[in-house]
């Protein structure tokens, strides 16, 4: 008999432990949630709604990147004019300083003086003019090929945030329902437990999952800041501004890999892919400068003009003459075998970045293809039918038809369908933004 009131004194004491423990734990979470609950707001004066298109002309007209790489253009534009202008004449004038019979100084002029005048201009042969004419226009293209691969790497990098962005937003609304919803459901058995109808450990429970709910959102918030600064910085805007990405229902499902042809892409990626274009311009700039280094071998000529008022045996005197290196000791020889080098180096990597470009278009194109498949064997009435479902399960466990485990499964399975159906959405988008990447343009509207 005492061995059992021995051990129904110890049994006691544990439950009495393990309420203290859970009413101490429910406590700890309800502080924790409180602090947590609320997202930090900014007045509605500091936002601005943006479509996908209005980003891209902000983008374009006002981003400090791609306007300090379209002044390239220009710039090399001023070269070709460099390399168009001819080499200025010289001239040459030599006069006594002293005149020792006369006893003058710089007798300039005088008839008992003598004065020699030479003008020299250069001829450059063998067309050289026009090869440092063709190396400045490639140099123009380069800048050009630079431009608008930036364009495209930026453009990028604007539509995958827009679309982070968008979809990140639509994630912290679902977080921001359920956390309302699980909020009323914890007051109301916050109520019921002060009354004693429920029990401590549902009641923890619950508080437990409205803590992870807020946890999980305040990451969702963090990626969704992330893509709110990379956007606003392309845009060029100011950092405080909430930005409210608007994506038509429309723009998300016109939109079908399977129509695209893979041989086309190929084509479309060798017309406007600019970083590939860049090196076959490089390869044609090489063989520019190996002609260039070819006349640089043949010497130039110099055709020059002489007065010489009072010559050594005739007075006023003048003269024409021609001069021109010999070509005999150096030809240019080292130049020229260096440029054949960069000229053969030069297309091999342009074939390798060719290849190189192929496989993008054609990992990207498969990925798309991949993604689509799933998104169009996705039936879009389930979200809806889910989150009915998920609305009777709440009120039913309100009524305490069903038990917290259930309730609380039932809501899981709520917010991870909902995430990975969003997230389907955004990668989908993600993928075609890709091909457009790895295509250069978008394949769609061509």
């Amino acid at each position: 008999m005492f061995c059992r009131s021995s051990l129904y004194v110890r049994l006691r004491a544990r439950k009495q432990w393990l309420a203290c423990w859970l009413v101490f734990a429910a406590s700890s979470i309800h502080v924790l949630v409180a602090q947590t609950i609320v997202p930090p707001q900014l007045p509605a004066s500091d936002t601005v709604q943006l479509t996908l298109q209005q980003a891209d002309d902000q983008f374009r007209a006002h981003n400090l990147s791609l306007l300090a790489a379209q002044l390239g253009i220009p710039e090399n534009k001023a070269y070709e004019l460099q390399a168009q202008l001819r080499v200025n004449p010289s001239v040459y004038v030599e006069t006594m300083p002293y005149n020792q019979l006369t006893h003058e100084a710089l007798p300039f002029g005088k008839a008992n003086s003598q004065q020699v005048i030479q003008v020299q201009q250069l001829i450059r042969l063998a067309g050289k003019r026009n090869k440092q004419l063709a190396l400045a226009k490639t140099g123009t293209d380069l800048a050009a090929d630079r431009f608008y691969d930036l364009l495209r790497t930026l453009t990028y990098q604007l539509h995958t945030s827009f679309l982070d962005l968008y979809y990140g937003q639509q994630l912290l609304a679902v977080y921001d329902e359920e956390i309302a919803t699980l909020q009323q459901t914890v007051q109301l058995y916050q109520q019921q437990f002060d009354k004693g109808n429920v029990p401590l450990k549902d009641l923890t429970r619950l508080k437990a999952y409205l803590f992870n709910l807020t946890t999980e959102r305040q990451q969702r918030l963090r990626q969704v800041t992330d893509s709110q600064s990379d956007l606003a910085i392309l845009v060029n805007i100011k950092p405080a501004t909430v930005i409210r990405p608007v994506v038509s229902t429309d723009s998300v499902s016109q939109f079908n890999v399977s129509q695209l042809n893979l041989d086309t892409l190929y084509q479309l990626a060798e017309h406007y892919r600019y970083d590939a274009k860049s090196y076959r311009d490089l390869a044609r700039q090489e063989q520019q400068n190996l002609a260039l280094q070819k006349a640089l071998a043949v010497p130039d000529l110099t055709l020059q003009g002489t007065y010489d008022r009072n010559a050594g045996y005739i007075p006023n005197y003048v003269g024409v003459g021609v001069g021109i290196s010999l070509p005999v000791l150096n030809r240019n020889q080292g130049n020229i075998q260096a440029a054949q080098i960069r000229t053969q180096s030069s297309q091999y990597l342009s074939n390798a970045y060719r290849a190189q470009v192929d496989g993008e278009v054609q990992r990207a194109y498969d990925k798309a293809r991949q993604t689509e498949q799933l998104y169009r064997t996705f039936d879009n009435q389930f979200t809806g039918d889910f989150g009915r479902l998920i609305n009777g399960v709440t009120i039913n466990y309100r009524k305490q038809n069903i038990d917290v485990v259930e309730f609380l499964d039932f809501f899981d399975s709520y917010k991870n369908t909902q995430i990975q159906v969003t997230q389907l959405q955004n990668d989908r988008m993600q993928s075609l933004e890709e091909l457009d990447y790895a295509i250069g343009t978008n394949p769609f509207r061509h």
